[in-house]
């Protein structure tokens, strides 16, 4: 619990600052501010915005077709609700992919939100290897971070069934069979010797 606790330091120092001091809903990283958020695009798909520095934020008004000059200031909290609802429905006028083209090269910080189908083809994961499939064709994250002297060496084995090593583990603990035997019948271990893959 105090490691949980601790690693939301952030977000109780971001209460004294203002950025977490709203209502749920209303603040910087919770869906409040327009520019930190997921919006709905024409073709029902999604897209997520993190342009919270001005230079990203300036980037995604372009993107957008909007004039700085004409909106209220970006860390105006009360002009949010406005600025959402215009961000939802220029969003809404195109599809992902037509997005997709205009923030292309940008630094506006705007990324598609994909299935899980979707993210190891998605060009970026591809080009770095991100993902990796087991033995059994299971795919997985690569571990990271990518060390180029010392690379991790993943297992490609694909993961055990429940009970697969009982009684080898057992065994290794100074268990004997019956014991084993005996714990297996009482339902204290689950065994599924019958799958093992030594």
């Amino acid at each position: 619990v105090e490691g949980a606790a601790f690693t939301g330091s952030f977000l109780w120092k971001s209460r004294r600052l203002g950025f977490w001091s709203r209502p749920r809903g209303e603040n910087l990283l919770d869906s409040g501010a327009p520019f930190y958020d997921t919006y709905k695009t024409l073709d029902g798909k999604y897209l997520a915005v993190g342009a919270i520095e001005t230079e990203f934020y300036n980037q995604l008004l372009k993107g957008l077709e909007l004039d700085a000059g004409e909106l209220p200031p970006q860390m105006s909290f009360s002009d949010w609700p406005e600025l959402k609802q215009l961000f939802t429905e220029r969003f809404a006028s195109k599809t992902q992919a037509d997005w997709l083209m205009i923030f292309d090269g940008t630094d506006a910080c705007v990324t598609p939100v994909l299935s899980f189908d979707q993210v190891s083809s998605h060009p970026h994961n591809r080009e770095r290897g991100s993902f990796m499939k087991d033995s059994s064709g299971e795919e997985f994250p690569r571990p990271a971070p990518v060390l180029s002297r010392t690379p991790a060496e993943p297992c490609l084995a694909s993961d055990p069934a429940v009970g697969e090593h009982t009684a080898e583990v057992l065994l290794d603990y100074g268990y004997t069979s019956a014991e084993i035997d005996e714990m297996i019948a009482a339902g204290v271990v689950q065994c599924n010797a019958g799958k093992a893959k030594l």
